[in-house]
């Protein structure tokens, strides 16, 4: 099986992190299993042509890079990393249930 590089597994604000190429790709949604368009569907993209010029060779006139957000989930959908770890960050949402219930 092969496995996307290395440095593609980095979060976008590491120094080292470089973009995924098309076989980086390709590696994560053959070990997945999925079809272009349930990449499509899992990252909200319009359809599975969007996934086939994300895998087109980039010398080809259709190709065009996948952007970080879908790749990283494509790499949470397939383990191949962790989300990251809450640092002292708010939900909105429970604070406005806290509200609520202390209003109550």
């Amino acid at each position: 099986m092969t496995l996307p590089k290395r440095n593609t597994l980095r979060p976008f604000a590491d120094p080292e992190y470089c973009p995924p190429d098309h076989e980086d790709l390709r590696a994560v949604i053959e070990m997945l299993g999925y079809t272009g368009e349930r990449v499509a569907i899992l990252v909200g993209a319009s359809d599975g042509r969007v996934v086939r010029r994300w895998l087109a060779t980039p010398t080809t006139k259709s190709h065009s890079q996948i952007a970080y957000a879908a790749w990283r989930l494509l790499l949470l959908e397939a383990g191949l990393v962790r989300p990251p770890k809450r640092k002292n960050i708010r939900n909105p949402l429970e604070s406005a249930q806290d509200a609520t219930d202390k209003s109550s």
